[in-house]
């Protein structure tokens, strides 16, 4: 037996080879999970069917995943294979018929089955259909895959047993699909092996290599995800499928604008996905969230970083990913929720898209940083300091506000006190026609090791507190019962609202928006956001009084699950 770990073109070659030669043979194919080796062999064979290059025309593959005995094992090679064209076509109904006519099954048990029915129940002749059909496996390929999931009743060395008598008295072909397994009868396994499969190949791939198995498509969020893929050093054929779907998904949501932006966006869904998929590996998503390349450089100044942080600062490094900005942090919690939201995704876009068109020339800040400041031991502090606050200043619409707050605690710490109010200053009114959300200060994801500048919050705070929404109260009803979410603007908004304004906006609802506007009104009361215990005493003593109107009325809210006892207290 051999066994080796070889490059994807040597598997190619030896793949190519059992597929062609009419010699029976086991091959096993072995990796970790989910690196592709069950993609990788239906693509190879895909391949070879098409090339005309196979030498066995019947096919059955088997995934033993919740098979409990070698009699369901035997069944289901014969249940599972197909011939001719319909190799490397998922088994049905009409491949099974074909099966059966081809085989000559029927006829040749019919005078068994006539002798056993006179003497088993029906289940002794489902078992005698099931033995005798095996009997028809006979020079076809087999692939048995997930060999480590079958039930207690059904043990590995019996599939390596049953592989063996297939090559030896069946002559047929079979490939043994195997994830590592990591237990105490590893060796012993091993050994067994050994004895039954001519060919071991370890299916180890690089970044590179699992790219060009996984992502063979022609479309702009493949040609993005590429290079992105092989920075991040993925070869979890699994996770590069999942994060190819997502891309996919986002690039048709913000194809309307330019390329960075769409570069940039499929680069944080590869993290953010990666993070999901690998949190071992990947850095984490509130890291993501939160990281910032000036922050951690601030940071590391003073006091080393902790081996995690400093691995995963490394690795956002080399691939390029300063930091989140308003569009990576909603592309991070869509993917962490599940789904995209196309209506935030646009928002946030378009925040990044005017950014960037008033602010072109907004690189000087980085370049401040990386030139005067890491990239030269000759500067003199005050005219780094200068040029920092220069900068931070002009280019305050397109800096993060991490960056920004880096940027403060660093003229705190060099006694600029006047410089660093200069540039709060300048990051507020440059931000001014953002969203309410925009100020607060979760929405920024600062740490504790940010130290966040108090002027800083005091300015997002006072920002708040002066932000009017003139939107009609109504109208955002009537969206929050819609899309089944609201905004934290939404509900500061509503807790401005008095009691009648809350009669007079329920009464105005019409048809299903009365069920879904008033079932969000009540979950924004109990959701503990800003606000919420307001929202939830205001609106339940409104439908209080709505309900006083009539016995109708009061039927009508009670059968919305919606309980009426009287509060002696509303506000």
């Amino acid at each position: 037996m051999k066994g080796c770990s070889v490059s994807l073109e040597s598997i190619e070659t030896e793949i190519r080879r059992f597929l062609s030669s009419p010699t029976p043979e086991v091959l096993c194919i072995k990796g970790k999970w989910g690196v592709g080796k069950t993609f990788g062999w239906r693509k190879f064979l895909s391949q070879a069917k098409d090339a005309k290059s196979m030498s066995m025309q019947k096919y059955s593959y088997v995934s033993l995943f919740g098979l409990s005995s070698l009699d369901d094992l035997r069944y289901s090679i014969f249940e599972n294979t197909v011939t001719g064209n319909n190799i490397g076509s998922e088994p049905s109904e009409s491949t099974f018929q074909e099966l059966l006519k081809n085989s000559n099954l029927i006829p040749k048990l019919s005078y068994g089955l006539q002798w056993a029915a006179a003497f088993f129940n029906r289940k002794g002749l489902g078992d005698l259909l099931s033995k005798s059909a095996f009997l028809t496996v006979h020079q076809q390929l087999v692939c048995l895959d997930d060999l480590e999931r079958s039930d207690k009743g059904l043990s590995v060395r019996e599939v390596l047993g049953l592989s063996s008598l297939l090559k030896e008295q069946r002559k047929c072909k079979v490939v043994l699909l195997l994830n590592d397994i990591e237990h105490d009868e590893k060796d012993e396994f091993d050994r067994q092996l050994e004895k039954v499969a001519d060919t071991v190949l370890r299916f180890d791939l690089t970044p590179t290599e699992a790219v060009s198995i996984a992502l063979t498509g022609s479309g702009k969020a493949t040609e993005l995800l590429r290079p992105r893929v092989v920075g991040l050093g993925l070869t979890n054929i699994r996770t590069i499928k999942k994060i190819e779907r997502l891309a996919a998904q986002l690039v048709d949501v913000l194809g309307q604008f330019d390329s960075r932006i769409l570069e940039e966006s499929v680069a944080t869904a590869a993290l953010a996905c990666w993070s999901i998929q690998e949190p071992n590996l990947a850095p984490p998503l509130d890291f993501l969230r939160s990281y910032s390349s000036l922050g951690i450089a601030l940071r590391s100044r003073n006091n080393p970083l902790d081996a995690e942080t400093d691995r995963h600062h490394k690795l956002l490094e080399k691939y390029s990913f300063n930091g989140s900005n308003f569009l990576d942090k909603e592309i991070i919690n869509n993917i962490e929720s599940g789904y995209l939201n196309v209506e935030n995704l646009l928002v946030a876009a378009n925040i990044v898209k005017v950014e960037r068109i008033a602010n072109s020339g907004d690189q000087e800040f980085n370049r401040v940083w990386q030139d005067l400041y890491h990239g030269s031991l000759v500067v003199e502090d005050d005219d780094f300091l200068t040029a920092l606050t220069s900068s931070a200043v002009l280019e305050a619409g397109s800096i993060s506000a991490l960056n920004i707050n880096s940027a403060v605690r660093i003229l705190r710490e060099t006694n600029r006190n006047d410089d660093a109010e200069k540039v709060i200053s300048a990051y507020i009114s440059a931000h001014d026609s953002k969203p309410y959300e925009f100020f607060s200060i979760r929405s920024h994801h600062f740490s504790a090791e940010d130290n966040l500048d108090n002027s800083l919050r005091d300015a997002f705070a006072a920002r708040r507190a002066a932000h009017i929404d003139t939107r009609d109260p109504l109208a955002v009803l009537r969206a929050i019962g819609e899309s089944r979410n609201w905004s934290e603007a939404d509900s500061v908004l509503l807790t401005k609202l008095s009691v009648d304004d809350f009669v007079r906006i329920f009464e105005a609802l019409r048809g299903k928006e009365v069920r879904d506007s008033i079932g969000r009104v009540l979950d924004i009361g109990i959701s503990q956001s800003e606000g919420s215990e307001s929202i939830k005493v205001k609106s339940l003593e409104a439908l209080r009084r709505i309900a006083d109107k009539s016995p109708l009325r009061k039927r009508k809210i009670q059968a919305m699950g919606i309980q009426l006892e009287t509060d002696p207290n509303p506000t």
